[in-house]
C-alpha cells in the first residue's frame, strides 16, 4: 500500500479530497448490526431482504428474517458439495461452521470471526464487496488473494471473490494451515465512536504552571483532519494515510474534531474552544474509510505513531470485544512495552449495558476513557465493565464527552455550532477520549522520563470519583490533571477487579512516592457493597520518600450475596493529596469443562455450540482434546457438541447435546461419543434420493412477541445419513421449550422429480438419541398440487418445512436458491409429495417464482393414508385474510397509533397467502383519517403512524403488476372502518374484509367461453377483528378490462356466495368488482382487473 504524507512544512500548502465516512454511522453511536431490513421487491413481506456473504471457504451464506426469525441457507462453493455445515442463531447472533474449518478452529489457528455471519454483515463484508479483507500471520505464496500492506507481524490481504474456493484450498492441506502460516484473522471493520468541557479537566490549572504540550508529541489515529482549520494551523507536525485512499482531507470531520480537543489553539473561536494541550506537536494517522476503520489500517497507524516518538496516541474508535487477544489488543500491548506510547482509547459508546467495554480499549495497557456531561453525569451512551475475558475494571477514568463543541471539518457534513462553520457540537467517549489524551500530554511535559505506565497511573490516581457510581461505570473517576501534576504518591495496581471464582483470595494495593519527604496515609474504602464484603488490613500506611508501602484488600462475599456486581473505591489522603484505586466484584462467572471422551477414528476434532438462553449469545469452542473449558456468566445453556471425525471433506458426525446447563455453580457437561446412535431412514421409492438433511435443535424461551418470535436453534445441514450419529450429554435431563427434530427430503430428481418425500420426526425435551425407521406408504399423506405459473417461463420452487406445535420452524431458505431444499419444477403441472406425521407435526409449504411471486399455505398437519388434493396461483387471485401466523401479520393497529396495512393482495383462489414482487409495476397505498391523508407507502404491508384521536379511516392500495404478468393485472381495493388509540402493549385487528373469488378454472386459470361459470364467494373477515356481519354485497363484471361493468346477481348466505358469469365467445379476460357493507358499517370495494381468462 502507498501512503499519502504530509509534514508540518507543507501543510499549509496542500490540498486533497478524503472519502467520507458512512451518513449512517453518527459519531459517538456504536455500528449497529447490519439488520437485514424490508426493500419493497426483495422479499415477501413477513421477511427480510436477503443478504449474501461469502466466507473465506468458499461457500455462500444468505441471511434474511421471516417472522422474526433467522432464516440461514447455505450454498456450498465450487467442489464442496458433500461439505456439512453447523448454523446456529440466537437473538442477533448467527455463525455458520463448515466442518472443514473445525480442526483448525479446534487448534487457534483461525479468527471465529471468519464464520460469525452477523459480525460479516455488520462489517459491511457482504457480496456486495468484491473481496475479504484478511490478516495472516507468516509468510507463503497464496492463490486467491492479493497481499496490500506488510505490518509488523502480520500481512493484510483482500481475498478475491470471483474465484473464492481458490485462497482456502491454497491456504489448507489435509485439515492443516500450509507451511509458513501460523493464523489467519479477519482484518475487521471498527468506528469512530468544547467550551467548558476543557477547564473542567483542570486544564486551565496546568496551563498556569506552564504546562501546554509544549514538546511533546500526541498521535491522533482517525479519520483525518482538516490541514487547513486556523485552530490546527501549525499544529499539525505530521499527516500520514493508511488507507490507500491517497487522500488526506477529513471529510467525516471526526479526527478534527478530536485533533483540535487536544491540540486546538481556539484562534477562530478567540481561544474559547481551545484544545487541552495547545502546544502539543500532533500527528495525524489516518485509519478510516467510509465504511469504517480496518483493523490492518489501524494497526499501521499504531505502529507508526509509536515509531515517531508519539508519547501519547489517542484512538477514539473501537469495536464489540470478543473473547482472548485481538490483533489491536495485541498491539496495545506489544507497542506499549517496546515505545512507551501511552494509548489513549474510548470506552464505546453500547452503554447502558454492563460488559461492553469495547477492543482495543479492553486492552489491559490501555487508558480506556468513559464519557460524563458537563455536570459530571455518567452519559448513558458511556460503555461500562467489565471486560468480555477478564472481568477488568474499565473503564479506567472519565472525561467530558457529552456536547463537546470542537473543530468542524470544513470538508465535512457535519451540523455547524457556530454560524461561521468552525465548530461542530458532537456526543461520545470519542470526544471524552481526546481530552484524557491532552492531559496525558501535559503531564508528559512535566515528566519526559516516564513511561506510559506511569502516566496512566498518575492520571488514574488523581482522578475525582462519583459516589454515585461504580467502579465498572467511572473507573477511578473524572480526569483531574491540575492535581495529577502535583501528585507524588501513586497507586498500582491502577485498579483492582475480582470474579466470583477469585474471592477468598486477596488483592494489593502498592502506594509510590516520588517526594522527598515521607507521606503518612489514611486509608478508606467507599463501595456500593454489603458491608464486610470488601475490607482492607490497614487504615493508615506510611510511605517514606522515593519509596512504597502496600495494603491488602480482602473480598469475602458471603453465601447469600446476591448475584450483582460490585465496586468501590480506595482513597488515600495526606492533606490536600488523593490518590484513587478503583475495586470491583463482576457477577458471578463459573466454569464449564465440556468433557468429551469415547472419540474413536481418525483425526477426531470437536467443535461445541454454547447458547447463552437467558441472553440471546452464541459462544462456540474448538478443541481436539479430551476437555475443553471456558468461563461464562451464570445463567441457562445448551450445550451441543460435534464430533467429526475422518477426512475433512466427508467426515463423520457426532451431535450430542445437552438442552438444560443451569451455570450457577462451575459444571462439568460430559458429551461421551459411545452413547451416540445411529441415523438411518428410507422412504418406500428406492428411486427417490436424499436430497437434504438437517439435524437440530430449538427452544422457545418466551411467548411470541406480536412480530412473530426469534427462538434460538443449531442445526447440522448437508450431512450424510449413512455418516451420522445422535445423541445425550450423560445425564441431561429434558428442558422446557426445547425440541430437537430430525428432517429430510427425498425425490428422484431436483427438478421436476415425479415424486417427493418429505420426512420429519421430533422429540420434545431433548436430543434425539438417533433414528432408525423404514417408512411404508401408509406412513405418508399423499398431497397432489396442481401448480399454475403467474409469469410463463419461470420455474416454480417449492419448500417444505415443518415443526412442532408451538415451537418455531428452522427456516433455511427465503428465496429458494440453490439450496437442496428446494425442489423446481416446470409449471404448470401436477406435484405429488408425501409427507409423514410424528406425533403433531406441521407443514408449511410455499410455492413461488422467483422474483415474481410467493405463496405460502397454513400450517398444516396431513394425515397418513389420505390424499389430499390441492390448488397453488391459480385464480382468481386477489386480496385475502389466512388465519395469522402470529398477530401482527396483517392489517392491523398496534404500539399506540402504529397501523400495519393492508395485508395479502394477491392470494389465490385457494385462499393461500400471496405477494408479487412490484418489479416495474406500480404500488400506492394510502390512509386517510376523515379525509385527510395521514400516510402513504408504496409497500403493500408497511407501518403508518396515525394520530391517537378516534376516527374515520379509509385504507386504499393498488398494485399495478408488472407486465410479465397476465392475469390480476391490476388489483385495487378500498376499506372504510373507525379506529382509536390502542394502548402501548396491546393490538387490535382492524375490521376489514376480502371478498374472494373461487371459480372452477382449469390450470392456467382458464374457463370455456360462450358459457355460463359459477363463481363461489368466500367473505374473509380478518381473523381477531370484531365481529360483525355482511349486511350487503353487489358484485359486477367486465370483459372490457374495467371500461364497462355489468352487474351481477348474487345468491349469498351468511359470510359465502355465489354469482355466475356468462362468458363471450371468442377469448378475453372476465374482470370482477365487489363492494360490501357489515353491521358495524365497515365497508370494502375491490377491483381485479383482468381476475380470469376465457376461450
Amino acid at each position: 500500500m502507498r501512503f499519502v504524507r504530509i509534514t508540518a512544512t507543507l501543510a499549509a500548502a496542500s490540498a486533497a479530497v478524503w472519502t467520507a465516512l458512512p451518513g449512517g454511522v453518527a459519531v459517538g453511536q456504536p455500528p449497529e448490526l447490519a439488520a437485514v431490513s424490508a426493500a419493497v421487491g426483495s422479499a415477501p413481506p413477513g421477511e427480510t431482504k436477503t443478504r449474501a456473504v461469502t466466507l473465506i471457504t468458499g461457500d455462500t451464506v444468505r441471511v434474511g428474517r421471516r417472522n422474526g426469525q433467522a432464516v440461514v441457507d447455505v450454498e456450498p462453493g465450487e467442489g464442496r458439495e458433500n461439505i456439512p455445515f453447523v448454523t446456529a442463531s440466537a437473538g442477533e447472533d448467527v455463525r455458520v461452521i463448515p466442518a472443514d474449518a473445525a480442526g483448525l478452529l479446534a487448534g487457534g489457528r483461525l479468527d471465529e470471526r471468519l464464520f460469525d455471519v452477523s459480525t460479516l454483515l455488520d462489517f459491511g463484508y457482504d457480496d456486495t464487496r468484491r473481496t475479504l479483507p484478511l490478516l495472516i500471520q507468516g509468510h507463503a505464496r497464496l492463490d486467491g488473494a492479493r497481499s496490500t500492506q506488510r505490518l509488523d507481524g502480520v500481512t493484510a490481504y483482500e481475498q478475491d471473490r470471483d474465484e473464492p474456493a481458490d485462497l482456502w484450498k491454497s491456504l489448507t492441506d489435509a485439515g492443516e494451515l500450509r507451511s509458513g502460516v501460523t493464523k489467519v484473522w479477519l482484518d475487521g471493520l471498527r468506528k469512530p465512536t468544547l467550551d467548558v468541557s476543557v477547564p473542567l479537566t483542570g486544564a486551565t490549572t496546568a496551563w498556569e504552571s506552564g504546562l501546554t504540550g509544549t514538546g511533546v508529541k500526541v498521535a491522533v489515529i482517525d479519520s483525518g483532519v482538516d490541514l487547513q482549520h486556523p485552530d490546527l494551523a501549525g499544529r499539525v507536525a505530521e499527516a500520514v494515510d493508511f488507507t490507500g485512499s491517497d487522500d488526506l482531507t477529513d471529510y467525516a470531520g471526526h479526527g478534527t474534531h478530536v485533533a483540535s480537543t487536544i491540540v486546538g489553539t481556539g484562534v477562530a473561536s478567540e481561544g474559547r474552544y481551545k484544545g487541552v494541550a495547545p502546544d502539543a506537536k500532533l500527528l495525524s494517522a489516518k485509519v478510516c474509510l467510509v465504511e469504517g476503520c480496518p483493523e490492518s489500517s489501524i494497526l499501521a497507524g499504531m505502529q507508526w505513531a509509536a515509531e515517531q516518538g508519539a508519547a501519547v496516541a489517542n484512538l477514539s474508535l473501537g469495536g464489540e470485544d470478543t473473547p482472548g487477544v485481538d490483533p489491536l489488543e495485541a498491539a496495545v500491548h506489544d507497542l506499549t512495552a517496546q515505545y512507551g506510547t501511552l494509548f489513549v482509547i474510548a470506552a464505546g459508546n453500547s452503554g447502558p449495558d454492563e460488559g461492553t467495554i469495547n477492543s482495543p480499549g479492553s486492552a489491559e495497557e490501555a487508558l480506556t476513557v468513559g464519557a460524563v456531561s458537563k455536570t459530571k453525569e455518567l452519559a448513558e451512551f458511556s460503555s461500562r465493565g467489565p471486560t468480555t475475558t477478564d472481568a477488568d475494571v474499565k473503564p479506567d477514568i472519565t472525561a467530558p464527552g457529552v456536547a463537546i463543541a470542537a473543530a468542524r471539518s470544513s470538508a465535512s457534513d457535519l451540523p455547524p455550532f457556530t454560524e461561521d462553520g468552525a465548530y461542530a457540537s458532537l456526543n461520545g467517549t470519542s470526544m471524552a477520549t481526546p481530552h484524557v489524551a491532552g492531559a496525558a500530554a501535559l503531564l508528559a511535559q512535566e515528566h519526559p522520563e516516564w513511561t506510559a505506565r506511569q502516566l496512566k497511573a498518575t492520571l488514574m490516581s488523581a482522578a475525582a470519583p462519583d459516589a454515585d457510581h461504580t467502579s465498572y461505570e467511572q473507573g477511578a473517576g473524572f480526569v483531574d490533571v491540575a492535581r495529577a501534576i502535583d501528585q507524588k504518591v501513586t497507586a498500582e495496581p491502577v485498579s483492582l477487579g475480582f470474579d466470583r471464582a477469585t474471592t477468598g483470595q486477596d488483592g494489593t494495593v502498592t502506594y509510590a512516592n516520588s517526594g522527598e519527604s515521607e507521606v503518612r496515609l489514611d486509608l478508606s474504602l467507599r463501595s456500593n457493597a454489603p458491608a464486610g464484603l470488601f475490607t482492607l488490613s490497614a487504615s493508615t500506611l506510611t510511605v517514606p520518600a522515593g519509596g512504597e508501602a502496600s495494603v491488602k484488600v480482602t473480598v469475602a462475599p458471603g453465601e447469600d450475596l446476591p448475584d450483582e456486581p460490585y465496586g468501590g473505591q480506595i482513597t488515600a489522603t495526606s492533606g490536600a493529596a488523593r490518590v484513587q484505586t478503583p475495586i470491583a466484584l463482576d457477577k458471578a462467572r463459573h466454569t464449564l469443562t465440556v468433557r468429551t471422551p469415547g472419540a474413536t477414528g481418525d483425526n477426531p476434532r470437536w467443535v461445541t455450540i454454547l447458547t447463552d438462553v437467558d441472553r440471546q449469545t452464541i459462544r462456540s469452542i474448538a478443541h481436539t482434546g479430551d476437555t475443553a473449558s471456558v468461563r461464562l456468566p451464570a445463567g441457562r445453556y445448551v450445550a451441543q457438541s460435534y464430533l467429526l471425525t475422518g477426512s475433512e471433506e466427508a467426515p463423520a458426525i457426532t451431535s450430542l447435546v445437552d438442552p438444560g446447563v443451569r451455570l450457577d455453580a462451575d459444571r462439568s457437561v460430559t458429551m461421551d461419543a459411545r452413547s451416540a446412535k445411529a441415523v438411518a431412514i428410507t422412504v418406500p421409492d428406492r428411486s427417490a434420493v436424499l436430497r437434504h438433511t438437517e439435524v437440530g435443535w430449538t427452544i422457545r424461551t418466551q411467548a411470541p412477541q406480536i412480530w412473530g418470535s426469534n427462538d434460538p436453534y443449531t442445526t447440522l445441514m448437508n450431512v450424510n445419513l449413512a455418516d451420522l450419529r445422535t445423541g445425550r450429554a450423560s445425564g441431561s435431563k429434558k428442558a422446557a421449550g426445547f425440541v430437537s427434530y430430525i428432517s429430510g427430503t427425498w425425490a428422484q430428481a431436483q427438478i421436476n422429480s415425479d415424486s417427493v418425500y418429505q420426512v420429519y420426526f421430533y422429540e420434545r425435551g431433548r436430543m434425539m438419541a438417533g433414528k432408525t425407521k423404514t417408512l411404508r406408504p401408509g406412513d405418508f399423506a399423499t398431497v397432489r398440487s396442481r401448480v399454475g405459473a403467474d409469469v410463463p417461463d419461470v420455474p416454480v420452487d417449492r419448500v417444505a418445512v415443518a415443526r412442532a406445535p408451538g415451537n418455531s420452524p428452522i427456516m433455511s431458505s427465503l428465496d429458494g436458491r440453490t439450496r437442496p431444499l428446494t425442489l423446481r419444477y416446470d409449471a404448470p403441472r401436477t406435484i405429488v409429495e408425501h409427507y409423514n406425521r410424528d406425533q403433531e407435526a406441521e407443514w408449511l409449504i410455499s410455492n413461488s417464482q422467483q422474483g415474481y411471486t410467493h405463496y405460502e399455505s397454513n400450517w398444516t398437519s396431513y394425515k397418513p393414508g389420505r390424499v389430499y388434493e390441492e390448488e397453488w396461483a391459480s385464480g382468481v387471485e386477489g386480496p385475502v385474510f389466512p388465519e395469522p401466523e402470529f398477530d401482527q401479520q396483517y392489517a392491523t393497529r398496534y404500539w399506540g397509533d402504529t397501523m400495519g396495512v393492508p395485508g395479502p393482495l394477491h392470494g389465490d383462489g385457494s385462499g393461500h397467502e400471496g405477494f408479487r414482487f412490484p418489479r416495474s409495476g406500480k404500488v400506492d397505498v394510502t390512509v386517510h383519517r376523515n379525509e385527510t391523508l395521514v400516510g402513504r407507502s408504496s409497500w403493500i404491508r408497511d407501518a403508518i403512524d396515525v394520530p391517537a384521536e378516534p376516527g374515520s379511516y379509509r385504507i386504499h392500495a393498488r398494485f399495478e403488476s408488472d407486465p410479465a404478468f397476465t392475469l390480476s393485472t391490476l388489483v385495487e381495493a378500498e376499506w372504510t372502518f373507525r379506529s382509536a388509540h390502542v394502548p402501548e402493549g396491546e393490538l387490535v385487528h382492524l375490521p376489514m374484509t376480502a371478498v374472494r373469488f373461487s371459480p372452477d378454472l382449469d390450470i392456467e386459470s382458464t374457463a370455456p367461453a360462450g358459457r355460463s361459470l359459477r363463481v363461489p364467494i368466500s367473505l374473509d373477515r380478518q381473523i381477531g377483528a370484531a365481529p360483525a356481519k355482511t349486511r350487503s354485497l353487489s358484485v359486477e363484471a367486465s370483459f372490457d378490462d374495467g371500461k364497462t361493468w355489468r352487474k351481477l346477481d348474487v345468491d349469498r348466505h351468511d359470510e359465502k356466495a355465489a354469482t355466475w358469469v356468462r362468458h363471450p365467445s371468442g377469448s378475453g379476460f372476465v374482470s370482477l368488482r365487489a363492494q360490501a357493507t357489515d353491521s358495524a358499517g365497515n365497508s370494502v370495494r375491490q377491483t381485479i382487473i383482468r381476475a380470469y381468462r376465457f376461450q
